[in-house]
């Protein structure tokens, strides 16, 4: 499932979550019908569930699960997700024999003489990712099938998947096709959050001259305070010294004071360095606030194995997959 970052992105991830259940999608009303016994467990409710994207429509439809960010429903499925990890293992049974092979387009022109079977193995990393930016959550799975560490654009629903055995593998490592899984995951992230990322560059500009504007215009108004501060005292002692009356002289004394205290006062706050401590911050939290924060976390992983057919053609061994209809050259020793 391909995450989609638009206002039905939780809709797209509730309908991946319910994808094996009954689904109505009617009137803005999603029902979802034969829910995952274990996940009604651990909601505490059974199914059917009503679930809408609009607060006038959850007042309307009774016992209905109003989707929106924080909900209790949306949050109940992220951490049932997140508690589901686990492994397990399944199989493909695809039978093939001399005469079904012999007519394969693929092998038509191979005299086959003998067939002895290997197993090949898919594995299918399903990640849970969640996304923050500017106070908004959104969260998608993303389900990737890998196998010799190279992504494989397969369709699974047209094979019968039955259970496997674990007691024939017990020594499977799937870590180096994990690491694959991660490294594909997060280039297909990174493509997919480029336009919100550009959006936030955006929205971070705008915000951030507006902090810088705000502070340049504060420490201006401050500075054109002092200055005229100081040139009402130079204007107040001009005065004074062609001032012959004893009250005029004391009320400029006295104005002339009160105008180097509120100088000093000024000075002594220091608010050119106050004012740039106060903007730092304000930006610092801007950036903070325009960070997209992305979550992958692994959900679960399932092991396929199938029936792959070692052909003996003349005087060599040729590898036919079944599962990818394809001709694989053993690897000389």
């Amino acid at each position: 499932m391909k995450t989609k970052f638009k206002k039905n992105s939780s809709k797209e991830f509730i309908l991946e979550f319910f994808k094996h259940s009954k689904i109505k999608d009617k009137k803005g009303i999603l029902t979802i019908s034969d829910a995952p016994l274990d996940f009604e467990k651990f909601v505490g409710k059974k199914s059917p569930y009503k679930i809408v994207f609009d607060i006038d429509l959850h007042n309307k439809v009774k016992d209905s699960e109003l989707i929106m960010q924080g909900s209790y429903f949306l949050i109940a499925i992220r951490d049932y997700l997140r508690d589901k990890g686990q492994t397990s293992l399944l199989k493909i049974n695809i039978k093939n024999d001399l005469k079904t092979l012999s007519k394969n387009p693929k092998l038509k022109k191979y005299k086959i003489m003998e067939i002895t079977e290997s197993k090949g193995f898919l594995y299918k990393f399903s990640f849970l990712s969640d996304y923050q930016y500017l106070n908004d959550k959104k969260h998608s799975v993303n389900t990737l099938i890998i196998k010799d560490k190279k992504f494989l654009d397969i369709d699974l629903a047209k094979f019968k998947l039955q259970k496997g055995n674990k007691d024939k593998f017990v020594d499977l490592d799937s870590l180096e096709n994990y690491q694959a899984a991660k490294k594909i995951l997060d280039k297909k992230v990174n493509k997919e959050i480029k336009p919100i990322k550009l959006n936030l560059k955006e929205k971070l500009k705008k915000e951030l001259f507006r902090v810088k504007d705000y502070y340049f215009k504060q420490i201006k108004e401050k500075d054109e305070e002092v200055d005229t501060c100081a040139q009402k005292i130079s204007l107040l002692q001009s005065k004074l010294r062609h001032t012959f009356y004893e009250r005029d002289i004391d009320t400029l004394k006295r104005m002339i004071r009160e105008s180097k205290e509120r100088l000093d006062m000024l000075k002594k706050r220091d608010y050119r360095e106050r004012l740039k401590t106060e903007e730092i911050f304000h930006i610092n939290d801007e950036v903070k606030k325009h960070i997209l924060s992305i979550k992958n976390i692994l959900i679960n992983i399932t092991i396929i194995y199938y029936p792959v057919y070692n052909l003996k053609v003349s005087n060599k061994i040729i590898i036919y997959d079944p599962l990818l209809d394809e001709i694989i050259t053993p690897r000389k020793k």
